[in-house]
């Protein structure tokens, strides 16, 4: 990772842990101590492959024969992240993982109740799904079509059974290449 990525993450590390001391309970106790917020600033975060089509963030074990921990996990976040129209949306995200970071793997209510303590979330929502139809749009290679409807789907791998349906219409989905211009063709 080079210096520009080194600062960029760290600053975006930094916004994050910054928020997340801000965030009280009805005792007027706070959600994160400073312990957990110090474990956090530790953790090592980088980038996803290029290539990933429907991940934003990931938080993986450092050491798989062990349970997620502040000690025992990485984070890595896909670089459309940093484009300036997804800036605040990034800082959600990073905020995503380290609750994962922290012991919550599971998406639960309680899990979500942490989730909710962020600004805006109805506008982190929104800015998930503009990505996600943004990494969809340019990077799959496939497309899963509905021959009754026309629905598409796009995917990034060629991965398909035969025997897949649109839940909606229930017409058969086929499996089609997305061929994309050469450069030579624009």
């Amino acid at each position: 990772m080079d210096d520009i990525d080194y600062q960029i993450l760290s600053q975006l590390r930094n916004n994050v842990i910054s928020k997340m001391r801000t965030f009280f309970d009805k005792n007027n106790e706070r959600f994160f101590s400073d312990y957990e917020l110090s474990q956090l600033s530790k953790i090592e975060v980088s980038f996803l492959t290029k290539n990933s089509i429907s991940r934003h963030g990931l938080t993986t074990n450092s050491d798989k024969s062990k349970k997620i921990s502040p000690s025992n996990c990485k984070v890595r976040l896909n670089r459309k992240l940093f484009e300036e129209k997804y800036s605040l949306y990034a800082e959600f995200v990073l905020y995503h993982e380290y609750i994962h970071c922290l012991g919550n793997f599971s998406h639960d209510k309680n899990f979500r109740q942490l989730e909710n303590l962020w600004p805006n979330i109805e506008k982190m929502s929104i800015f998930g799904r503009q990505l996600t139809r943004e990494l969809q749009e340019n990077n799959s290679q496939w497309a899963w079509t509905c021959s009754k409807c026309g629905f598409i789907v796009k995917r990034s791998t060629r991965k398909f059974r035969s025997n897949y349906f649109h839940k909606e219409c229930l017409g058969k989905l086929e499996n089609i290449p997305i061929i994309r211009p050469t450069s030579l063709e624009h």
